[in-house]
């Protein structure tokens, strides 16, 4: 089975890279390879709704070459707001998994109610954004709370996740605080950081995205699923040929 781990943007050390892709296939399991790919071209992070819109364009005509390369069995976007998704899934045939869409619906399954653990969005504690993508998914009513961490997405790039850690810890007890019986991490950053943290000083489980898409891409593929066609309708490629894809 092969898999592509897909960055939005442009700017990521190969390094940080190099080692993303070796945590992927940590996570993956016996027979299935992981290929990390930076799409090469956007913002740094996304942190903003600009920056979220300015990263699908470029993260669309990288996929449409992908589509005719036919190489990967499923393809996982690699931000856990999932930029892009509805439009990834009319373009491509294999399974698109978003980390956040696939961790919301796993939480649902560990807990009556989840929070989920976000950066701030352009330095302000604003979970508007947040709480419409799960509305949008019809989980509004299972949804605790929002709870943030002041670490700008690229500082967790670095080898120390002791910060990280322990802001997480700190917004996870208040997320119990507020009735959530589990929480999301809501960054990918964060969750490459903390794939081998024991959270069991928590006292409510903390879900990692980036596990839970790897393992939700597993399950599409061993399934031979696919997304419907009905609510992801294929795109019209006469019409996108030569005028937003080029051949």
């Amino acid at each position: 089975m092969e898999l592509l781990y897909f960055i939005p943007g442009d700017g990521m050390p190969q390094d940080e890279i190099k080692r993303r892709e070796e945590v992927t296939n940590a996570i993956a399991r016996e027979g299935v390879n992981v290929s990390v790919e930076e799409v090469g071209k956007g913002p740094l992070s996304i942190e903003s709704a600009i920056e979220e819109y300015m990263s699908i364009g470029p993260m669309l005509e990288r996929l449409y070459q992908l589509r005719k390369e036919a190489k990967y069995d499923a393809i996982i976007i690699g931000c856990a707001g999932d930029p892009g998704l509805r439009a990834a899934r009319e373009l491509m045939d294999v399974p698109i998994i978003g980390p956040q869409e696939s961790a919301y619906h796993f939480a649902c399954m560990i807990a009556e109610r989840f929070s989920v653990i976000s950066p701030m969005q352009a330095g302000v504690e604003s979970a508007d954004d947040l709480v419409a993508r799960v509305r949008e998914m019809g989980l509004e009513s299972r949804f605790a709370s929002t709870e943030f961490v002041d670490i700008p997405i690229v500082e967790m790039w670095g080898d120390d996740s002791g910060p990280i850690v322990k802001q997480v810890t700190k917004a996870a007890i208040k997320a119990k605080l507020h009735g959530a019986g589990c929480v999301v991490l809501g960054c990918m950053s964060m969750a490459f950081r903390t794939t081998k943290t024991d959270w069991s000083d928590v006292g409510i489980p903390v879900i990692n995205p980036l596990k839970v898409a790897i393992k939700t891409a597993e399950i599409f593929v061993d399934l031979g699923a696919h997304h419907s066609r009905i609510t992801y309708p294929a795109a019209d490629f006469d019409k996108l040929v030569g005028t937003v894809f080029k051949d």
